[in-house]
Order: C-alpha cells, then structure tokens, then sequence
C-alpha cells in the first residue's frame, strides 16, 4: 500500500485500511524515519481530495522520529465507494498511501434485533404489553408468532425499556436446561446477576439445597427454598425502591411448556403448575411468554396456564413499517432503494421482518460490490435467488413441521388461490397465523362476496413451487 520510492520518510496505514464510506473513520498512520540521519521531527499533511474530507486537526507535527518509528492519526470521511486514494504532504515530497471504502450494511437477518435504532414496528404491541407489567395490577402476557417473525427482538425492546424499579430477566430455558430445578434455579441466579448490574446490590446467596438440586431432588421441597429465596430478594429489592417488581421475560416458551411423557403416557408438567403459583402469589412477579402458534395448545383448557395470560399475536408488519424498516436503515449510511427495489422487497417479503431484513442486507451487499449508493431491481432479484439458494434448509424445516392437512392446503394455494370455506377455515387460520397465508376479501358487501387465500410471501410461493408440492 505504500509508494516504494521514498526519500527520508516512510508511511503506512496501521488502522483503517478499510473505511466506511460517508461515515468519520479513525485513520492511524506510521511514519518511520528512513537513513542515516533521520529527522527528529516532521510535518504531515492529509492534502485536500474530492474523494474525502479530514475533520481532524491537519496537518500534524510528528515528534521523536529519531528514536523510533512514530504514530500519528487523522480522522477521515470517504465521500465515495471502493478504492480510495490519499496523498500526503511530507516536507517538500508527496507519499500516496490507499484505502477501500465500503458501505457499512446495517441490515440484521437470523439475529434478534438488540438495538433500539434498528428496530421497527411493533409499536402498538409493545406499549400494551409494557403498560400491562408495569400497572399495579399487573397483567401476563403471551406472544405468539412463527419463528423469524420477531417476538425475541420484541422482548430485547422490552427489556431495554423496563428500567428499574423493574428487574426485567432475558429467559431461555435452552440456556438453564429444560428440567424443573435447572429452569427455576437459573431465574434465581439471573435475578441475583441483573440486580447487581442495575443497582450494584446484592442479593443473599441462592440456598444451598437450590444450588445443589438435581433431577432426585423432591419437588415440592425444591418449590419450597425457592419460594422462600425468591421472598428474600423481593424483600431486598423493597428497600431500594417499594414498586420494585421482577418482570420475565420467557423466550422459546414452547419448549418450556412441552409435555413430559412417561411410558407413552402424558403427564403432568410441574414447572406449568410452578409457574402459575408463583404469577398467582407474588404480584411483584409478571411473566411475559413467547413461543411458535404450537404454544396455543398447550396453554389451553388442559394446562395450568390456562386463562393467566392476555395473548398478543405477531404476523407480518404493515406496509409502512416495511417501508421504513427498508429505507431508514439504508439513509443512515448514505444509500437509497429504488421505488421499484422496495415494491419487490415487499412482495417477496410478505412484509415479513425477517425476509424484509435478509433482502434489503443482500441488495446492498450487490449495491456495494458495484460501488453504489443506490439500491436498484436487479440487485433484490439477484438477493431472492440467494435466499432461495441458501436457506432451503430453513425453509425445508418449516415446511416438514406443519400438519399433513396444513401442507396439502398450503399446496393447493400455491396453484391459485383457494377459497375459504368452513370445512378449511380451520387450517387456513392456523397458516395464516404462521405468516404463510394471507386472506384476501374479493366483491365485499355484495352477493358474491368471497374470502380467498393465497401465499403471503412471493419467496414462499417461489420456493414451495420449486419443492412442486
């Protein structure tokens, strides 16, 4: 990267030989002395370019190039994409050093948004549900939704907001283990942990017959310290502040609420019933659940849980939200999508934020390999092809985990729209509470009045027509 043919003094880049374009980057520059006599000090000028702008103090004075190579920095903003040329002013010569510039790509896909700027939509959703486990009496909530569809970025979102008096705890049972001691002993240390961050309080110690518990240890003795030990930190936490509450917020429920088997035959679970004493006793306690459309069963007539919480069901954004959730992320780093590039995103899309985020992150990808600042048709048509070529197994996954009736309408749908009737409505509403389906009302108020279903998503439609179900 470094001219070869300089006399006295050396440059090269030690930071910043990739630059964000039309952002301010750190640029840190070695200078070395080169010879017999090298110069105790020297003057660096970052030249003036229509390829970039230096916002920092320019030029500088480098000092101390007698014992040693030296660093010096400089803050520079690329005003255009790819390679990047700057020249330097040393002494009386011109040293060219060169960068490359790339679009930063704020688009997530297959990560849960923990950002409060990147996230879009839901707004409706989220206030209920903050105002519901704050109010003093309190209500639990259960979100539902297919996977993909957001219900972990909304409770990021909700944890980002529930600040204290309320202790808002992030909850997979993957990460505690799925076993009634192992699910509730990691409430306590997680409550133990974040009430330390958010106060810098700690609380007593987990008891030792928590801490020690296994799969032979008795229930109802285990339910019994972890009552007592969860009074005590609710007591504790009253001396910082009396509206002090614990909010949960339980993701990948559906695997929480799986039922157990014994001997082929269903049993009751202990942790559902757990669950529901505790929310029921302690109104310094609220919950709030997310799981896929399954956890609806079993949360009905037959589980502990039944009828304690308020349901929230999360499908595709709205038009606008996928709008913004396209062009705002794309603005903040210089780029914009073609009208043309956003009609498709949202097509393909079926306004879901997934696909939406996994379009726009791919479009701009091929935006940026040209070393554009726009986003245009072929560049979404070429991130479909991509889509459809790389997440089959995604997409094979969903198909192999709905029911036989659920996959022989869903196949019917992809030949043309089906119309609903009694005999299928059942399905389709469970497909369209999957995202997969959407329900179009052709000749409203009229005699012929007809309720259609057809694909939601064109990515779908596209992949399920090359699976030629």
């Amino acid at each position: 990267m470094a001219n070869q043919d300089w006399p006295a003094v050396n440059l090269c880049v030690i930071e910043g030989g990739s630059m964000r374009a039309l952002q301010t980057n750190l640029l840190i520059v070695q200078v070395s002395a080169l010879g017999q006599e090298p110069p105790q000090s020297v003057e660096v000028r970052l030249l003036e370019s229509e390829q970039y702008e230096v916002t920092s103090i320019n030029p500088v004075v480098v000092d101390g190039l007698d014992k040693g190579p030296r660093k010096t920095t400089f803050i520079v903003r690329p005003n255009r994409l790819g390679e990047v040329t700057l020249n330097f002013k040393v002494a009386d010569a011109v040293r060219t050093l060169y960068v490359i510039s790339q679009m930063e790509n704020p688009y997530t896909f297959g990560e849960p948004i923990r950002s409060d700027r990147m996230f879009f939509g839901r707004v409706a959703e989220r206030s209920e549900i903050f105002r519901g486990v704050t109010k003093a009496n309190k209500q639990n909530y259960l979100i539902t939704g297919p996977r993909r569809s957001g219900k972990t970025s909304l409770l990021y979102q909700l944890k980002i907001r529930l600040e204290f008096p309320f202790v808002a705890l992030m909850v997979t049972p993957e990460s505690f283990g799925h076993q009634h001691h192992e699910v509730f002993r990691g409430i306590l240390l997680r409550l133990r942990d974040q009430v330390f961050e958010t106060t810098g309080k700690e609380l007593p110690h987990v008891d030792w017959y928590i801490a020690n518990a296994s799969a032979e240890t008795p229930i109802d003795m285990f339910n019994y310290y972890f009552e007592k030990d969860l009074k005590r930190a609710i007591a504790d936490l009253s001396t910082i502040s009396s509206q002090a509450r614990v909010v949960l917020l339980i993701d990948e429920a559906t695997f929480l609420l799986s039922q157990s088997f014994e001997k082929g035959v269903e049993t009751h679970d202990s942790r559902q019933e757990f669950l529901r004493h505790l929310l029921q006793a302690f109104d310094r306690v609220a919950c709030v659940l997310a799981g896929t459309p399954q956890i609806l069963r079993m949360t009905s007539v037959t589980s502990p849980l039944y009828n304690i919480f308020s349901g929230i069901k999360l499908g595709g954004l709205s038009r606008q939200e996928t709008e913004r959730l396209i062009r705002e992320p794309a603005r903040s780093v210089g780029v914009d999508f073609e009208d043309e590039a956003v009609d498709r995103i949202t097509e393909l899309g079926g306004c879901s934020p997934y696909y939406t985020q996994a379009l726009c992150g791919l479009s701009l990808e091929s935006a940026n390999e040209d070393a554009r600042q726009s986003v245009l048709l072929p560049d979404v048509q070429q991130a479909a092809e991509t889509i459809l070529d790389t997440l089959d197994y995604g997409l094979q996954s969903v198909w192999e985990a709905l029911e036989p009736e659920e996959q022989k309408i869903l196949a019917k749908i992809v030949k043309e729209p089906v119309t609903v009737d009694r005999m299928n409505q059942d399905v389709i509403s469970r497909l369209v509470d999957m995202n997969l389906v959407q329900k179009v009302v052709r000749d409203a108020n009229t005699p012929k009045e007809k309720t259609f279903a057809s694909i939601k998503a064109m990515l779908d439609e596209q992949w399920l027509q090359r699976l030629r179900v």
